[in-house]
């Protein structure tokens, strides 16, 4: 799970934004609010909402978490498909050549898989070249554990062309040739994870499964290809079955699901009650076509028990239906694994379900930044309080001003 995460100068983000998921000790001991594995005394939310007005930054934050592990596990030379290259700083004069900055801070078992998990921090600083405008340089990259409270460097790499500093749990030695095939614009991780060191490799892999379950996709949303879920219907049956039966629940003239052929959303038909022919993926509402490329990235992030962000994750759907959504992750028994939800939200419908430590509010400054605080944060928020009222009524921030 998370524990903490946070962005500089990066797209509408200008100064540090913070997500420090961690409950204070005087927040009630609730189901929703898992125990972390590593730290006995740290409490995390299972589900993470972000609300605010249209353009104030949701997007990014979600879109920045991405970016960390679509850096710690990709490093292709190519333009079009390096991270580095894919994003833009804040854009004034003052910041346009200023470096970018992330820092994550989240348990995992990547140095002994299946053993209790740690803590680990990972940070990167991105930098430019004079325009400011192309990403050319990891300028620094590091990687530390936490066995005993204080951090221990795994790696770190101060810039390029300087040594890069490996601890024994890498299995290399300061002067193995697979250092030496880190280039400027890749990450040490992704690197090496090519190159099949073991640890590398679990770090990157698990990285990778965290944006691939996810639907931020730079400047829009995605969602899996229909023949995607296709085949994973037909590799798993009982995920089709699964998603059947929540597609059932949100359309309630739905009997069943076939698939036919291999010809993208043609192949797909509903059988509905009360109609003599099946009703093809394409001729379906808005919201059953939402379920069936959404569901299964849910399934398999419960599954695997990685963090998930979803964009707008109430799109196309009833607000009850987000709300069992949002219920899924909370649960222990639909979420053994401690996957966790990261999403933004417009339906202020989902207030009323939140506790506050799940709640940010995003907006802008008056110079155009985003900016980002708990609901927690906010003075004189007693817990019996329902949140939609408060929100409405200014006393959270984030409202939408038009005119």
């Amino acid at each position: 799970m998370i524990h903490a995460f946070s962005v500089s100068n990066y797209q509408s983000i200008r100064e540090e934004v913070v997500l420090d998921l961690r409950i204070p000790g005087t927040a009630p001991d609730l189901p929703r609010f898992r125990p972390s594995a590593a730290r006995p005394d740290v409490r995390l939310p299972s589900v993470v909402v972000l609300m605010g007005p249209n353009g104030s930054g949701k997007s990014t934050l979600l879109r920045a978490l991405l970016e960390i592990a679509q850096i710690a596990s990709s490093a292709s030379p190519a333009e079009k498909n390096n991270p580095i290259e894919a994003f833009l700083p804040f854009a004034s004069t003052q910041t346009r050549g200023e470096p970018t900055r992330f820092l994550l801070e989240v348990e995992a078992d990547w140095l002994a898989p299946g053993e209790p998990r740690q803590l680990f921090r990972y940070k990167v600083v991105v930098g430019r070249d004079d325009t400011g405008f192309k990403n050319h340089v990891l300028c620094y990259e590091a990687l530390s554990c936490f066995p005993k409270g204080r951090p221990r460097r795994l790696f770190e790499r101060a810039g390029p062309g300087k040594p890069i500093y490996v601890s024994r749990e890498l299995g290399l030695k300061p002067g193995d040739e697979r250092l030496k095939a880190v280039r400027a614009d890749a990450s040490v991780i992704a690197t090496l994870a090519l190159l099949n060191v073991p640890l590398a490799m679990r770090i990157a892999e698990s990285m990778r499964r965290t944006w691939v379950a996810s639907n931020v996709l730079y400047h829009e949303k995605w969602e899996l290809p229909t023949k995607a879920v296709i085949e994973m219907f037909k590799k798993n049956p009982k995920l089709k079955d699964w998603t059947v039966q929540y597609i059932q629940s949100g359309d309630l003239g739905i009997q069943d699901m076939s698939m036919l052929g291999d010809s993208g959303e043609d192949s797909v038909f509903f059988n509905h009650r009360g109609l003599d022919a099946p009703v093809g993926l394409y001729a379906e509402s808005s919201g059953t076509k939402r379920l069936f490329h959404l569901l299964p990235q849910i399934r398999i992030a419960l599954a695997r028990g990685v963090p998930v962000a979803l964009d707008e994750v109430e799109g196309d759907l009833h607000v009850d239906i987000a709300c069992e959504v949002l219920g899924w992750f909370r649960s222990p028994e639909t979420n053994p694994r401690d996957a966790q939800l990261f999403v933004s939200s417009h339906n202020v419908g989902l207030l009323d379900d939140l506790e506050k430590e799940e709640l940010f509010i995003v907006e802008k400054d008056n110079g155009g930044a985003t900016r980002v605080h708990g609901a927690q944060d906010v003075h004189g928020l007693r817990r019996d309080t329902r949140l939609y009222p408060k929100y409405r009524a200014g006393v959270l921030g984030g409202i939408p001003k038009i005119g």
